[in-house]
């Protein structure tokens, strides 16, 4: 076999030739291309150039077709005559054998998970076998792919839910640093697979649990968390109170309330139980919420009576629709809006282009589809951020 591993001009012709090729084996023309002589600037490189065609054709790789004339001295093109026979040439697997090799190496790992994560390994396979790149990774990086099915095997097996990213990664691959190389493809893998593609990742990692680290939640109303020396946490504090997800098992109700008002944001929420005293249950879920406010909600939702309305205040914008919608797919009870209409969003709200990417939740039959639909498909469609508007009692039916 002829030795052409050494990075040159001509070897660098003949990778493209074959990954032409290889990109559209069905194709009914082989595979060509002319020569670009004008980034061969001596004799000498002009020479190997030449030297290196008529040796791929030798070995029955390629055909080189010459100029007439006063150009027959010049390659004018050359085309792909056998892609394995190159391929052997530039001492390397085809791209369907790489890719099977790989595929064979993670499928162990891909069986672990849930089915859709076999789906992804046959789906990047067939990429890989057209040499082409999959969610950034090639055939040719088979450590980083086997690093990113673990992690995604264990996300579908739930082992995410409820830790750190760090300690996620160590429990999953023994590499504390593993999660971070791969975060951003997990997220679009991810995202894809919850129906938010293109989602930002904090909310990404919020659908599977895990977090950064848990935060508190915070929160005002006649809930307490009481531990063996007596009360440690009362919901009734002024202005709110804050509750470590560690806790929410100690976590009681004192007293029925008259609602229970989720808020996204933090400026809104602040307002609601500084100026609004109506004996609710206010929450707030810090934007996307995080895997301990959908317990801490879930442990109250299973106490309180289910005539106590549940609603959600969020911003009228594709976020907010998409985190209405979560806390709808996530609680045991599903939330109503509050505060969140089209008729305030064209009094108060600032004018916006339509998503169309809130399809899904128009089509669903979520208490927000209309709203969704006007936002994804509407004309002088209108953003509204809930800081525009006073707060007001969710026990008045406002919603």
């Amino acid at each position: 076999m002829t030795d052409v591993r050494t990075t040159d001009a001509g070897v660098g012709f003949l990778e493209r030739l074959l990954e032409r090729s290889e990109r559209n084996p069905d194709r009914a023309r082989p595979a060509s291309a002319a020569p670009e002589y004008d980034r061969l600037s001596t004799a000498q490189q002009v020479g190997r150039f030449h030297d290196q065609m008529a040796a791929a054709e030798r070995f029955g790789a390629v055909e080189v077709q010459r100029g007439k004339r006063d150009r027959g001295h010049l390659i004018e093109r050359v085309r792909v005559r056998d892609p394995e026979l190159l391929a052997s040439h530039l001492g390397r697997p085809t791209a369907p054998a790489a890719a099977q090799r790989v595929r064979e190496e993670l499928l162990p790992i891909a069986a672990t998970g849930e089915p859709w994560v076999g789906a992804l390994l046959d789906e990047m396979a067939a990429r890989w076998a057209r040499s082409e790149a999959a969610y950034r990774l090639t055939a040719g990086q088979a450590h980083a792919a086997k690093e990113f099915f673990t992690l995604l095997a264990s996300i579908s097996r739930q082992e995410a839910r409820g830790l750190d990213a760090r300690t996620f990664s160590q429990k999953a691959t023994n590499d504390t640093k593993a999660f971070d190389r791969h975060a951003a493809r997990l997220a679009a893998v991810l995202g894809a697979r919850i129906g938010q593609p293109g989602a930002a990742a904090d909310v990404v990692w919020a659908h599977v649990g895990l977090e950064r680290f848990s935060h508190p939640v915070n929160l005002g109303g006649p809930v307490a968390v009481e531990g063996v020396g007596g009360l440690l946490v009362d919901g009734r504090a002024k202005p709110f109170a804050s509750i470590h997800p560690e806790m929410v098992p100690q976590l009681g109700v004192l007293a029925r309330p008259t609602a229970i008002l989720t808020i996204e944001n933090y400026a809104s929420f602040n307002r609601q139980v500084r100026e609004i005293e109506d004996g609710s249950l206010v929450v707030y879920t810090g934007g996307f919420p995080a895997a301990g406010v959908i317990e801490l909600l879930s442990k109250i939702l299973a106490v309180v009576p289910a005539e106590v309305p549940l609603l959600h205040w969020g911003d009228v914008d594709a976020g907010g629709v998409r985190i209405f919608r979560y806390l709808e797919e996530s609680l045991p009870r599903r939330p109503r809006p509050h505060l969140m209409t089209k008729e305030l969003a064209q009094k108060s709200g600032q004018p916006a282009d339509p998503d169309p990417s809130l399809a899904a939740i128009a089509r669903s039959d979520s208490a927000i589809c209309d709203l969704a639909e006007w936002l994804a498909f509407g004309s002088d469609v209108r953003h509204l951020e809930q800081e525009a508007l006073d707060p007001a009692s969710p026990a008045r039916g406002m919603s």
